[in-house]
């Protein structure tokens, strides 16, 4: 089920908040949450119901391995337990969404004659994984509790993060689930959940959806692309997955707010980072802190030398790339941020203090204009390394880079405007067929060029979560609101799914 959709806004989310709600304020906790847990399952059954079994099977696991150290509970079982799950784990991500490409990869360098397999992705299945891992690797520890089979459900499969993230970590989320004092309705939660909700609807389908037409055409033609349209290409898919990702993002956290429960926020302005490093501090931040407390601190992190560091970035940054998906191109594009952020490190840029009473901020470079300098340079880099996450190759990617620097125009930036065409124009285009069919491509190109200024201009206004904290609800804003949210429902019909449902 996607959030952009009509049953989903209309009639899956009232009835999921009007049970919650009401179970709760009828004193009957236990049911409520059971409540919540079917709705949520409910949510991720309506792709293919046959996927219920993958999640249900691993959050059954997970708690069966927590329920025996809650009976046995010595260090000898404690090892014994992580080395079944994290095989586990890694085994059925393996077999999901990584079996064909290491048969291809065998039988490309061995010769070998394996057969490949149509396996379906369940969805959501890094993120569950991942987020039980975590829980897994805590209670190994000694980290975390044992919690009941009610409580450990709603954790996983709470269906605002369940199928894309954030990637939520056990202890602030169970917390939320057990007190009680949540469960109440508070209206000023509940708005500012309304408020983030139609921004991310307004990110992802008037933004996203529509850049989306644009980089698919370039993509499926990098042959016969010029310069202005392989760039245009490029930089669309880098503006495309931010407004997609961020605002799916927003919409999750928006409805968890409408439940009472505060789901973190995953991005932070990613694109105004001064160095790689400090992008990684912004983009994706529950999958960085995830990687960041479960690989690269476990590596030894920074603490052995300036080469382990190297090696460890490189490590943790390869299985971020292998992670996204089964391709080289994404190991290749968790390698190039790899060395970005080394390099980074290695130069002392995006380094950080913090300042009395306020979070830790960044404090090289110094200089408005040295600052300028460093976001540009960043969000070219950015932009390359994107290149090979979206190409089907890596010489794909290259190709589309050589396009680039081609430095010729040949007029194919008019067909692509003519893929993206949004619906708002449509009466224009009619129109101008038949008054002045000449002017056709200069008016979709015209509203191409509207549309990626308007993605850039978002970038520079403050994010969404400094919105809902710092906007006081006039009545400007409501109405602003009240006209984003109509406009965002009116173009449902033709949103696409979300780009990291297939990661």
């Amino acid at each position: 089920m996607l959030f952009q959709s009509y049953f989903f806004i209309f009639v899956f989310l009232p009835l999921s908040l009007g049970g919650w709600y009401l179970l709760n304020r009828l004193k009957r906790f236990s049911l409520a949450q059971g409540y919540l847990i079917g709705m949520s399952l409910w949510f991720y059954a309506w792709y293919n119901v046959s996927f219920l079994w993958v999640i249900l099977g691993s959050c059954l696991f997970h708690f069966g391995i927590s329920f025996l150290l809650s009976r046995r509970d010595t260090l000898r079982m404690r090892k014994a337990l992580l080395a079944v799950g994290c095989a586990v784990n890694i085994g059925a991500l393996g077999v999901f969404k990584y079996y064909n490409f290491f048969v291809e990869n065998i039988n490309a360098v061995f010769g070998a004659d394996f057969q490949t397999r149509n396996i379906l992705l369940p969805l959501g299945i890094s993120f569950f994984t991942f987020q039980q891992l975590s829980f897994l690797i805590d209670r190994c520890r000694g980290e975390a509790p044992h919690y009941g089979l009610l409580d450990y459900l709603s954790f996983v499969t709470f269906f605002p993060s369940l199928i894309s993230g954030p990637i939520v970590l056990h202890a602030s989320t169970v917390a939320q689930f057990q007190d009680h004092s949540r469960r109440r309705f508070w209206a000023e939660g509940f708005a500012k959940g309304v408020m983030q909700f139609t921004i991310g609807l307004g990110k992802k389908v008037l933004l996203a959806d529509t850049l989306a037409l644009a980089v698919n055409y370039g993509y499926e033609n990098i042959a016969s692309l010029d310069a202005p349209a392989a760039l245009a290409a490029a930089v669309g898919y880098t503006l495309e997955l931010y407004f997609d990702f961020s605002g799916y993002s927003d919409m999750a956290v928006g409805i968890g707010k409408m439940f009472g429960i505060d789901l973190p926020e995953n991005f932070n302005s990613p694109y105004r980072a001064v160095s790689v490093k400090d992008f990684w501090r912004r983009w994706h931040i529950t999958l960085s802190r995830f990687l960041q407390t479960y690989v690269y601190f476990p590596l030894g992190g920074s603490r052995k030398g300036r080469f382990r560091t190297f090696v460890n970035t490189m490590i943790t940054f390869l299985v971020s790339g292998l992670w996204h998906g089964a391709n080289w191109t994404f190991v290749f594009w968790g390698f190039l941020h790899g060395l970005g952020v080394a390099a980074a490190g290695l130069t002392g840029s995006g380094r950080r203090t913090a300042s009395k009473g306020s979070a830790s901020r960044d404090t090289a470079p110094s200089g408005r204009g040295r600052r300028l300098l460093c976001q540009a340079a960043t969000f070219a880099y950015v932009c390359l390394a994107f290149v090979f996450f979206r190409a089907d190759s890596i010489g794909d990617g290259f190709l589309l880079l050589s396009r680039i620097f081609t430095f010729r125009a040949e007029g194919q930036l008019v067909l692509m405007a003519a893929a993206m065409e949004p619906s708002e124009i449509y009466v224009v285009t009619k129109a101008l067929s038949l008054a002045a069919p000449s002017l056709v491509g200069a008016a979709q190109l015209a509203a191409m060029l509207l549309v990626f200024a308007a993605g850039f201009f978002v970038l520079t206004r403050k994010n969404t979560a400094q919105i809902i904290e710092q906007s006081r609800p006039g009545l400007r804003f409501t109405l602003g609101l009240a006209f984003l949210f109509a406009w965002s429902v009116i173009s449902l019909s033709g949103v696409s799914t979300f780009v990291y449902f297939n990661f």
